[in-house]
């Protein structure tokens, strides 16, 4: 018989209160309808409502896209931004939501159907660099942190085999015009799989996680993406204190360590 530690019963028990049915309930957060799948999900959705997160994303969207236009959601979870997308993009526009991870996969579709947002569309997908499977952590206490990179600081977590692909390979010559993404440092594969779309869409904009850490446990440089993409064209942009201002050195990308980030949009 295993004998388990005081520390990994705590963790046990928290995992099942944070993924317990109790909380599989509905709350309307921006005029939306969503359903969370556990308390942690939750929890990010009250945060929402009372206006402590997504607050900056909640003013900015509406000034960058615009009726018509194909958006792209990179790591939907449990479709809040996705459904944004829809109601900014209109019937005229088409929203691509990409979750891999089943369970907020599950809650992404209940949430698009819960409110009819007929123009997105969701896909069971991680994107990276090559297609193939790859191994996902999946955190069970916060679900907003779940990684594909190769280190996971949370003890809590359970693997989940999920498939890749290219976003080139699945778009294919679609146009897009605005890209979201949230992939917890595998902001850089998602990049490298994505050059042909960048080169095509010329008009293109970007905003992105940038969580210098997180990319060095997924093998990449910060300083390096970022310099890959002035190098394309993009004029890289942070967004303070109401103000927008240029990222003009690479100090972001060496200094800063832990859970320090920050969002980046970048547009030509």
């Amino acid at each position: 018989m295993k004998h388990y530690s005081i520390a990994e019963i705590q963790c046990q028990l928290a995992a099942r209160l944070n993924l317990s049915d109790l909380w599989k309930r509905e709350m309307r957060v921006w005029g939306f309808r969503l359903t969370a799948p556990s308390l942690d999900r939750l929890v990010c959705l009250g945060l929402h409502r009372l206006r402590l997160m997504g607050k900056l994303e909640k003013q900015l969207f509406p000034q960058w896209i615009r009726a018509g236009m194909t958006v792209v959601d990179i790591g939907a979870n449990q479709g809040l931004y996705a459904l944004l997308f829809s109601q900014l993009v209109g019937a005229s526009g088409h929203v691509l939501a990409f979750e891999p991870e089943p369970d907020m996969f599950a809650a992404l579709v209940h949430n698009c159907a819960l409110n009819s947002a007929k123009n997105i569309e969701c896909i069971e997908l991680a994107l990276g660099a090559s297609a193939g499977i790859a191994t996902l952590a999946r955190s069970l206490v916060h679900a907003g942190d779940n990684r594909l990179a190769t280190v996971h600081g949370r003890k809590i977590i359970r693997s989940v085999n999920i498939q890749v692909a290219p976003l080139d390979e699945v778009i294919g010559e679609r146009t897009v015009d605005f890209i979201k993404i949230d992939v917890q440092g595998w902001e850089w594969e998602v990049f490298r799989g994505m050059q042909r779309t960048l080169e095509r869409n010329r008009d293109i904009q970007i905003y992105f996680e940038f969580w210098p850490q997180g990319l060095r446990n997924a093998g990449c440089n910060p300083a390096e993406m970022l310099a890959d993409l002035r190098d394309r064209g993009f004029y890289l942009f942070e967004h303070v204190n109401g103000e927008e201002r240029p990222v003009s050195d690479n100090n972001l990308a060496s200094g800063w360590t832990g859970q320090r980030f920050t969002n980046i949009y970048a547009r030509r």
